[in-house]
């Protein structure tokens, strides 16, 4: 067995496409990281300055924040500051008011506005107070969950968790983890279609150059020689997978910092509810692009022997992965969506991973990203059992 698994392996490996697939989807994942860092910040066709020189603006006053507690204090002088801004004057971020007196304070404007749901003028005006703060923030979250047609007994349960965040939020300058929040999705959807590339071909070549009867000389027999393609095939596309996140987080924590693993989600995701930090959030968020990758390539696999066409495969695994993002299932049919969010190409989103749409079983609430690795492991089971089959039966009747 050890011997067929390195054999269907290196079959695998030494195609020329999976490293041209591999080379091009690590480029990706480092313009990816390093986008917001290039080019030239531009108004009204006039440079201002570099996207760099930007940045290093706004991470030293972020620094300059950090540790302190978002409270009365630290809003009411983002308040008497932005007051100094005419907010109502058009590009009002490029006056010397605002450069002055309203950048330094504007991450925590930012996440005034997310976390309430508040317009940039009730911000400034709104009388501080912690109280009327959660209050506020509970409120649009009952909102986005009154939208997304929550069950009661799922609205109850986010309260629960809202009542396990840390309060008050301590500001934390976050800026590689920010950068992986936002770059998950990008990375997922190379890292499943990439996969789908390598592995379109896995049983469909050899059926069509009928070279498979060759290992069945072997003295294992079909089921060996099956297993040790679907191993091979498995450990290849966590393989990518695990090599396009690596790359990704060593990249964006060695360019923006690891400080802030510790952080409150919120501070960059504040429609989530789950009592988390964002680096917490990072390891689970691209977890579940290993989860989806993994299940990409089973259902590819599958594919592959029961058509046994490479091209049709890779047709049909291209629709599957960029259909969610051109059609998007109205929220009002809540299990249709639910489902349809489920879906690879859709769930490695953070809107779809970290989702207010539970699943009950029993008395255990489990969420999206608590949910899906089951279902994926389940179908994924699903996918080799019909692929075994097809494989048994092609061997018998194919020729």
């Amino acid at each position: 067995m050890r011997r067929l698994f390195m054999y269907e392996l290196k079959k695998l490996v030494c195609r020329r496409m999976v490293w041209i697939s591999l080379t091009i989807s690590l480029l990706l994942c480092l313009i990816t990281v390093c986008a917001p860092l290039i080019g030239s910040y531009y108004v009204n066709g006039e440079k201002i300055s570099s996207n760099y020189e930007q940045f290093q603006i706004d991470k030293a006053y972020q620094e300059a924040l950090d540790g302190r507690v978002i409270d009365e204090v630290l809003i009411g002088e983002m308040q008497e500051a932005y007051a100094q801004v005419s907010m109502g004057e058009e590009q009002y971020s490029l006056t010397e008011e605002y450069q002055k007196y309203a950048r330094p304070y504007s991450a925590i404007f930012n996440y005034m506005r997310s976390a309430t749901g508040l317009s940039g003028e009730e911000v400034i005006q709104w009388v501080a107070n912690m109280d009327n703060l959660h209050e506020q923030r509970l409120k649009s979250q009952e909102k986005r969950w009154e939208c997304l047609g929550l069950t009661e007994k799922e609205k109850a349960y986010w309260r629960t968790q809202e009542a396990k965040l840390e309060q008050p939020v301590i500001f934390r300058y976050m800026g590689g983890y920010s950068v992986l929040i936002s770059a998950v999705y990008t990375v997922g959807t190379v890292s499943i279609f990439v996969v789908s590339v390598c592995l379109a071909g896995t049983f469909a070549e050899e059926h069509a150059r009928r070279t498979d009867q060759l290992l069945l000389c072997s003295r294992c027999g079909k089921k060996e020689v099956f297993w040790a393609k679907v191993c091979a095939g498995f450990f290849l596309a966590f393989g990518l997978a695990l090599a396009m996140v690596a790359v990704t987080m060593v990249s964006a924590l060695c360019v923006y910092g690891a400080g802030g693993f510790d952080a409150n989600f919120q501070l960059e995701y504040s429609a989530s509810s789950c009592p988390i930090s964002i680096g917490e959030a990072v390891v689970i968020a691209y977890g579940m692009v290993l989860f989806a990758t993994a299940f990409m390539g089973a259902f590819v696999m599958m594919l592959s022997e029961v058509l046994r066409n490479g091209v049709k495969v890779l047709a049909i695994a291209v629709g599957v992965i960029i259909l969610p993002m051109f059609v998007t299932m109205p929220e009002e049919y809540r299990v249709l969506s639910q489902i349809w969010s489920y879906m690879p190409g859709d769930f490695v989103a953070v809107w779809s991973c970290f989702s207010p749409q539970t699943v009950a079983l029993g008395d255990v609430v489990l969420q999206a990203w608590q949910f899906v690795p089951i279902l994926y492991t389940l179908l994924n089971s699903v996918f080799v059992l019909v692929c075994m089959q097809a494989y048994k039966k092609y061997q018998i009747s194919g020729r």
